[in-house]
């Protein structure tokens, strides 16, 4: 399957099993909380330099020394996420942040020497180069700064934002192009690539008061993009029926179509007022 999880070695790396428990231990501190409380935002966060970023990277097929460094970045990532918000807490977030930076320029660099046009590859590019700006947000988040004024929970979805829906969304589309050359298959990709940053800017114009069709608009891109990459998924697994993880790429496309509905009714608020679409 085209998607397949296995890497160069045909191996399932130690570092990426290590991380997956450590993550699973923080379930504890995380426990007393009800799931809409702003632990279970961090618990989702810290699952990304753990264990979902580094499978990805094992899909791009990242260098070894990015594969060496994940697990001791991770795990000073979440520990900082187990500290109050301060100077100490900044300084352990602070290494996942140069790697995903360090790895960001490589790739641009790969890119620049190859300069592949693709959809597939574009995407795959992108995902590399959002990660660092959700670091950026976590370090933000954890030394206590609030870029443009926006309130510490927006800051901390901003850096959920750019983990989830700027990297492992535009990896997985970016390998699932490979078997959709349509013209509408890039549409989704445009859509994905360029909506991630859109819903940014259509946040920012909403806290300025901007006018408000700007965030629909943005969100809308965003969300029906998404939608759409969620149906390749499902398509995909039809596709690879006979495959043992057809049924993830099923489940995975109906909660990314699911969620992204959702988010398209948060996006137009403003117009049809939904009271449990909220941010808590």
């Amino acid at each position: 399957m085209i998607l397949s999880l296995e890497s160069q070695e045909g191996q399932w790396p130690l570092s990426i099993t290590i991380g997956l428990l450590v993550w699973l231990a923080l379930f504890l501190f995380f426990l007393p909380y009800a799931p809409f409380e702003i632990s279970h935002v961090q618990f989702l966060l810290v699952a990304a330099p753990l264990w979902l970023v580094p499978m990805g990277w094992r899909l791009l097929h990242v260098p070894r020394w990015v594969q060496l460094l994940a697990l001791p970045a991770g795990i000073t990532f979440a520990i900082a996420f187990l500290l109050p918000v301060g100077f100490l807490a900044a300084i352990l977030a602070l290494p996942w942040l140069l790697l995903t930076i360090a790895l960001a320029i490589k790739k641009i660099k790969d890119w620049w020497l190859y300069k592949k046009m693709e959809w597939s590859t574009i995407s795959l590019l992108a995902a590399s180069l959002y990660l660092p700006v959700g670091a950026a947000w976590a370090l933000a988040d954890r030394i206590g700064f609030t870029p443009l004024d926006f309130s510490p929970t927006i800051t901390l979805l901003t850096a959920v934002h750019f983990h989830y829906a700027g990297f492992v969304l535009p990896l997985m589309l970016g390998l699932a192009l490979r078997e959709f050359p349509c013209l509408l298959s890039k549409f989704i990709a445009f859509g994905v690539v360029s909506g991630i940053s859109l819903v940014a800017v259509g946040i920012v114009s909403t806290h300025f008061q901007g006018p408000a069709f700007v965030e629909i608009a943005c969100v809308s891109i965003m969300a029906l993009s998404a939608f759409g990459a969620g149906m390749m998924h499902v398509n995909l697994a039809w596709r690879h029926r006979k495959e043992s993880g057809a049924i993830l790429w099923a489940l995975s496309g109906l909660a990314l179509m699911v969620g992204m509905a959702l988010a398209f009714c948060y996006g137009w608020r403003t117009v049809f007022t939904i009271e449990m679409l909220t941010i808590p």
